[in-house]
This record gives structure tokens, C-alpha cells and sequence, in this order.
């Protein structure tokens, strides 16, 4: 019974992982992704404090608002950008045939 549920789920999975780490993005759709990882998560909850201040009858300073999503912002862009911009791992193995030789050893220069 359990090898018919892994049987079931694994080609799933593996042809996830396999479309997600096989996509040749460029440079420039990486930093797209990493701005939209960043800054939405932090409209939104720049949002969320709008809306609790609201309902609690206090009102908060566009620059509160404004500091608040610069902080969220930041810090999700330190949280991601090293897992979004980091090579792809079609770049690494075309680096790693580019650095060694046919037979496996360091290539001459």
C-alpha cells in the first residue's frame, strides 16, 4: 500500500523539481522575481497595519506606513536574493565542463 502512494506522488514531485530547476531564466526575470518577492509581501502587510491602526481608531503617519514597508521590503530582499540570484543548475554544470577537462581533471590554460 505504501509503494502504490510513492509510486503515485514521486513522478509528481520529481517533474516539479525537474521543470523548476531546469527554467533558464535571465538576469533580468531573476530581479523581476526578486522585486515582486519583496515588495508584495510588503504592500500587504504595510496594508494589514493600515487596515488594525484603522480599527483601533489610531491613525498612522505616511512615513510609519512608508518606514514599515521599506523595513519589510529590505529584509525580504536579503532573505531572497541569495536564493533567487543564485546560479541555475544548468549554469553550474556548463561552468564546472568549461573548468575541467574531458577526462575530469582541471583543464590547461
Amino acid at each position: 500500500m505504501l509503494d502504490v502512494m510513492r509510486t503515485a506522488s514521486t513522478p509528481v514531485i520529481s517533474s516539479i523539481g525537474t521543470a523548476v530547476r531546469e527554467a533558464q531564466w535571465g538576469r533580468s526575470a531573476r530581479f523581476a522575481g526578486l522585486a515582486i518577492a519583496s515588495i508584495t509581501p510588503a504592500a500587504f502587510w504595510c496594508i494589514v497595519a493600515e487596515l488594525v491602526a484603522y480599527w483601533a481608531g489610531i491613525s498612522l503617519s505616511p512615513i510609519a506606513v512608508g518606514a514599515l514597508f521599506v523595513t519589510i521590503a529590505a529584509f525580504l530582499f536579503a532573505i531572497c536574493a541569495p536564493l533567487i540570484l543564485r546560479n541555475a543548475p544548468s549554469e553550474d554544470r556548463a561552468a564546472q565542463r568549461t573548468a575541467r577537462g574531458p577526462n575530469g581533471h582541471p583543464a590547461r590554460q
